[in-house]
C-alpha cells in the first residue's frame, strides 16, 4: 500500500489508504474544532494584535519592551511591514492562509494541512507560519521565487526553526549567497540607523518566557534550557541528512503549535531531488 501524497491512478489513493486518511482527518478536525470555532467567535487574536501594537510602537522606543500579553521579537523592519499588512481586515488575512495551501501542489497534502491543528492555530492567532512553511516547501522543491521569499523572511522574522533550511539553501544553491549577503547587510544597516540593534538582539536571545509558555509542546517543557544544546546537535545531524522538517523542530528551544507546519518539509517526493540529498544518508 503506497502512502504517496500524490495519490495513485487518477490521483486518487487506494481504498484502504483513503479510509485511513479519512479517519485521521476526522480525528484531526475533532482536536482542532475548538480552535476552528475560535476563528469565528471573536476570540482574542494574539499575534495579529501584537502586529498592530508593534507597528504603533515604532519610533517610541518601546518596540521591544515586552510585557505580557505583548511580545515582539522580529526585525523593526518587519514591524513596519506588518503595519501595512494589518491595514487589511483580519478575515482577509485568515483567508489568505487557506489560499496558500493549493501552492503545495498536492491536494492530499493541502487537505492534510487544512484539517491540522497547527494550521488552525496559525489562522486563529493571525500569525504567518503557514506562509513560512509553504515558502520553505516550495523553495526546497526548487522554486527561485519561494527561495527568495523564505530567505527574506528568515532575516525579517528570524526563528531558530528557519535556520536549517536557510543553511541548506545557501549550501545547495550557491546562486543565492551573494544577494542574500547583500540583503543581510542592507537590513542590518537599516536596523542600526533605527537605533534598535541592541534591543532587538536582547529580545531575540530571551527564550525563558517561551520555555514556560503553556503552548510549548517541546522537550524544553520538561527539561527547560537543557534541551538547547541537545537540539542544536540533533538539528546539525538532521540537516546533514536532509531531514529539514525534523531539524527545524530540533533546533527550536520551544515548540509552539504552528511550528509543526514545518514538518511538511519531510513529505516524501515533495522537495529535494535525489541530487540534493547527501550520499549515504538515504
Amino acid at each position: 500500500m503506497s502512502l504517496s501524497w500524490h495519490g495513485g491512478p487518477n490521483g486518487l489513493p487506494s481504498l484502504p489508504l483513503a479510509g485511513l486518511l479519512v479517519g485521521l482527518a476526522a480525528l484531526s478536525i475533532y482536536v482542532s474544532w475548538p480552535t476552528i470555532v475560535a476563528v469565528f467567535d471573536g476570540s482574542y487574536v494574539f499575534d495579529w494584535t501584537n502586529f498592530i501594537e508593534a507597528a504603533e510602537r515604532l519610533g517610541t522606543g518601546t518596540l521591544y519592551a515586552n510585557e505580557p500579553p505583548y511580545a515582539f521579537r522580529w526585525s523593526p523592519v518587519a514591524a513596519w511591514l506588518l503595519g501595512l499588512v494589518t491595514l487589511m481586515p483580519l478575515w482577509l488575512w485568515q483567508v489568505l492562509h487557506v489560499a496558500a495551501l493549493p501552492l503545495l501542489r498536492s491536494w492530499l497534502l493541502a487537505v492534510a494541512v487544512f484539517v491540522s491543528y497547527p494550521f488552525w492555530f496559525d489562522v486563529q492567532t493571525g500569525n504567518l507560519m503557514t506562509f513560512v512553511a509553504v515558502a520553505g516547501f516550495l523553495a526546497l522543491g526548487g522554486s527561485r521565487a519561494a527561495t527568495v521569499v523564505f530567505l527574506v523572511l528568515a532575516v525579517l522574522i528570524p526563528r531558530p526553526l528557519m535556520l536549517p533550511l536557510t543553511v541548506w539553501l545557501l549550501w545547495r544553491r550557491p546562486e543565492t549567497r551573494l544577494w542574500f549577503l547583500g540583503f543581510v547587510v542592507v537590513h542590518g544597516l537599516i536596523v542600526l540607523a533605527l537605533g534598535y540593534a541592541g534591543d532587538w538582539w536582547a529580545a531575540l536571545t530571551d527564550v525563558n518566557t517561551e520555555l514556560a509558555n503553556a503552548y510549548n509542546f517541546g522537550p524544553s517543557r520538561l527539561i527547560g534550557a537543557a534541551w538547547i544544546p541537545i537540539g542544536l546537535a540533533l538539528a546539525a545531524w538532521l540537516t546533514w541528512r536532509g531531514n529539514l522538517g525534523l531539524a527545524s523542530l530540533a533546533i527550536s528551544p520551544y515548540w509552539l503549535p504552528y511550528y509543526f507546519l514545518m514538518l511538511i518539509l519531510e513529505v516524501p517526493g515533495a522537495g529535494r531531488s535525489r541530487a540534493d540529498i547527501p550520499a549515504g544518508t538515504e
